[in-house]
């Protein structure tokens, strides 16, 4: 008997095969729709609060809020800063005799104590003449020339004597002045010393007023902000969901018939036995002709 070449198939079950062809099928139909893309994600702007907070802070500051540049009218801590750093300046200036005001601080009855003190030398230097000339009358030298040398002498002893005190009493009233107009004059610089750090913590104190309450009204519309930024982020999310639902979908079915376990079958087309028509004709006369025989 002649056989002919046979065909094995190896196959899934029916159901496997239907599963997996719709899979593909899926696929497929899905790369031909239109691609895309992801939507643009939003970004919160500024919340009124922040921006009124800048706006508020620029103007403190002296700057345009659009153009940061200066508007010329000071920040608003400028008017201390100022008024210390003159006060500043007053305290470290030093004091010059020559242009200072002590004559104020002169007594003004230095002359008639001067004129008094000149009179009783006068007097003085009277009296002394008036011995000079009796020790004269009595010696009978009066009028000669040791009287007039010791009176001459007691003449420019007076002068030497009341000079030396007008200088002295001048000196005096002189010095006198210049220390209380020195100690004046230091007093002011500690006052100046003083208003110049007054000034400089109440211009320091008006900045950080400014900045502490512009800087929470700037943190609560952060907050808002950031709030906003969340809905938007919450949107984007829920979109790019939505696109990409297919894909997952397609995934999820793809990830399920991977996990099936496989059940297959073999199929195998074998042909008919052969058999030559002419050998069963001989076989068939051969089987009558034995009946035959029998039967005689």
């Amino acid at each position: 008997m002649a056989y002919e070449d046979y065909t094995q198939i190896q196959r899934e079950a029916p159901y496997l095969e239907d599963f997996r062809r719709n899979y593909l099928q899926g696929a497929w139909d899905l790369t031909k729709q239109p691609g895309t893309t992801s939507p643009e994600r939003g970004i919160a702007g500024l919340d009124p609060f922040q921006t009124g907070a800048m706006n508020e802070y620029a103007k403190n500051m002296g700057m345009d809020p659009k153009t940061g540049l200066p508007t010329g009218t000071g920040a608003t801590y400028d008017p201390y800063f100022k008024s210390g750093l003159s006060a500043l300046e007053s305290a470290q200036r030093q004091y010059d005799p020559s242009t200072s005001n002590y004559k104020q601080f002169q007594n003004q009855y230095q002359s008639e104590v001067t004129n008094e003190a000149l009179k009783q030398m006068d007097e003085q230097a009277q009296m002394a003449r008036n011995k000079l000339a009796g020790d004269a009358v009595q010696g009978g030298v009066f009028g000669g020339s040791r009287y007039g040398v010791e009176s001459a002498q007691l003449d420019n002893n007076l002068q030497d004597i009341k000079s030396r005190r007008i200088f002295q009493d001048l000196a005096q009233n002189y010095e006198q002045a210049q220390s209380k107009a020195i100690g004046t004059f230091e007093s002011g610089r500690a006052r100046d010393m003083s208003a110049s750090s007054m000034y400089g913590n109440m211009g320091a104190n008006q900045f950080n007023m400014d900045s502490q309450g512009l800087g929470q009204l700037f943190n609560f519309g952060a907050g808002n902000q950031a709030f906003n930024q969340g809905k938007l982020d919450e949107e984007f999310r829920v979109s790019e969901a939505k696109r990409m639902d297919p894909y997952n979908r397609l995934s999820y079915f793809g990830d399920i018939q991977a996990g099936v376990p496989s059940v297959s079958q073999t199929l195998t087309q074998k042909p008919l036995p052969y058999t030559n028509p002419m050998l069963g004709g001989v076989g068939a006369a051969m089987s009558a002709y034995g009946l035959m025989n029998q039967k005689a």
